[in-house]
């Protein structure tokens, strides 16, 4: 280690030990020397590359459960000016992989509408059920849309919320959030042999409700 370094190092050391102030490099988030002109930037810069939007026609609720669920109708949109769906390339529609529900993979009989109905073909499932792939035929035009629907879901098994995602170009990124949210409630225990009762004695429901700040069962 030459002298210059190690005293370099001393100092540095030194300075924070005893709380005197360290330069140390920022984050540089332009101004007046960033060599554009102040009024020349008025819209935000991209990065390139189409944008797909994906939406559901509305939020989804249900209660955990097994049985097949019908998908709200979703609705793919391409690029207004520089479309990206591309014959050859299927369009991927995914549940989160952290989320515990399924595509009903039995179902393949989607319904399609929108300008872009005639350019896709059959569906079919990969990612142990949660991603649907919808074979693209024909290329899309500058914001051409694709409605899909007669699907389902099954095996919701985890409460929570989620949205749905959309690969586009089947590179394994997440084009789109899709903008409405599907949530899985959990499951109430309506009496069985193991609640107290006997087994003749709860024929009905028990159902809590609440009035005022009185609970009341009946």
């Amino acid at each position: 280690m030459t002298m210059r370094r190690a005293t370099t190092i001393a100092l540095v050391s030194a300075g924070l030990v005893l709380g005197v102030p360290v330069a140390q490099a920022l984050p540089y988030t332009g101004g007046p020397d960033d060599s554009h002109s102040m009024v020349a930037m008025t819209n935000d810069v991209g990065l390139g590359g189409a944008i797909v939007h994906i939406s559901s026609a509305t939020n989804l609720y249900m209660a955990r459960g097994y049985a097949p669920v019908a998908i709200a109708a979703i609705t793919v949109t391409d690029d207004p000016t520089n479309p990206g769906i591309r014959n050859g390339t299927p369009i991927v529609i995914r549940i989160p992989d952290d989320f515990g529900m399924t595509w009903d993979t039995a179902d393949t009989n989607a319904v399609y509408g929108g300008t872009a109905a005639g350019k896709v073909g059959t569906v079919s499932y990969a990612g142990s059920g949660k991603h649907l792939l919808i074979a693209v035929t024909n290329n899309f035009s500058a914001g051409d849309t694709l409605t899909v629907s007669g699907l389902s879901f099954r095996n919701y098994l985890q409460s929570g919320s989620t949205r749905l995602e959309v690969d586009f170009d089947n590179d394994g990124g997440v084009d789109a959030y899709d903008d409405k949210s599907i949530a899985v409630s959990g499951v109430f225990h309506y009496g069985g042999a193991d609640d107290g009762y006997g087994v003749g004695t709860m024929t009905l429901d028990r159902d809590v409700k609440i009035i005022g700040t009185l609970i009341e069962l009946k």
